[in-house]
């Protein structure tokens, strides 16, 4: 038994608590896996990303926890890139002398402010507002059908092995509704996008960051039937930003998952990714 995680923040960006305190966390957990994934820098200012020049320190770090904890975890090194076109994605060029054990796609950035400034979708519901009406003039179906045309843009054009939280533009729907999440011209973006998806064999990962707080899963539990018939290998990440975190919902995934039909999730084994059966208790390795 045991889970694995890999999608993580730590000191290196937006996370609370140092590299080993993850996992000595996930020892606890008795985790047969965990990996590190600090959302890659950007060339702007961005407060929530590793800085460009602790990028060295960050793989060091890895690399020496990798071995002081061999016998007891499997450590991968990772990283949460951000497509921005033209600007950075997973194939950016810093990425390629980096010797990284997976790499996740994520669309935390849709179009840029008039002075340039790229607007990130994810943040307070005020600066959400904000970046709708200042850029998109409040059409929210305009920005949504953006957010998903960036992340088909990504996943045609870059190279990864997880696309992370691929549904986050609905995250304020939960508390302040801004579109209907059955709408005809919404569910054509998610089928589109996870034709996509499908076609190049990524892995979805089901995000658990935002489970304890509003129940609020990326992507839900009505997409999983979609995810079963499409053939899309899945994984369950928790998007942990503090250690204690690691494993939120988990439970409540795998079983929703089996209830739809999955048999195995997505995990990596000596150095390749595999299907292993599971249950609403842990993996079965």
């Amino acid at each position: 038994m045991g889970w694995t995680n890999y999608h993580g923040h730590c000191n290196y960006c937006d996370g609370n608590g140092q590299i080993e305190a993850y996992i000595q966390q996930a020892i606890k957990y008795k985790m047969k896996a965990i990996g590190i994934s600090s959302h890659a820098p950007v060339p702007f200012e961005c407060f929530w990303t590793m800085k460009a020049n602790e990028l060295g320190n960050y793989l060091n770090e890895i690399a020496k926890l990798k071995f002081k904890y061999q016998s007891e975890i499997n450590v991968l090194t990772g990283l949460e890139i951000d497509y921005i076109p033209h600007i950075t994605g997973p194939d950016a060029d810093f990425l390629k002398s980096i010797n990284l054990d997976y790499k996740i796609g994520s669309i935390h950035f849709v179009d840029h402010f008039d002075n340039g400034t790229p607007w990130a979708v994810d943040g307070s519901f005020y600066d959400f507002k904000d970046g709708l009406d200042k850029i998109f003039k409040g059409d929210v179906k305009a920005l949504v059908q953006r957010f998903f045309q960036l992340s088909r843009e990504m996943i045609r054009t870059q190279h990864f092995d997880i696309i992370g939280h691929f549904d986050k533009i609905k995250m304020h729907n939960v508390t302040a509704p801004q579109f209907d999440e059955n709408d005809d011209w919404y569910l054509k973006e998610i089928d589109d996008t996870l034709n996509c998806i499908a076609q190049k064999n990524i892995i979805v990962e089901i995000n658990t960051k935002s489970y304890e707080r509003n129940g609020l899963l990326f992507p839900g539990v009505e997409i999983f039937p979609l995810l079963l018939e499409k053939g899309i290998p899945v994984t369950i990440n928790s998007d942990a930003h503090y250690p204690e975190k690691l494993e939120v919902g988990y439970a409540f995934v795998a079983e929703a998952l089996s209830a739809v039909g999955f048999k195995v999730l997505k995990e990596w084994v000596n150095g390749a990714w595999c299907d292993v059966e599971f249950n609403k208790q842990g993996l079965l390795w």
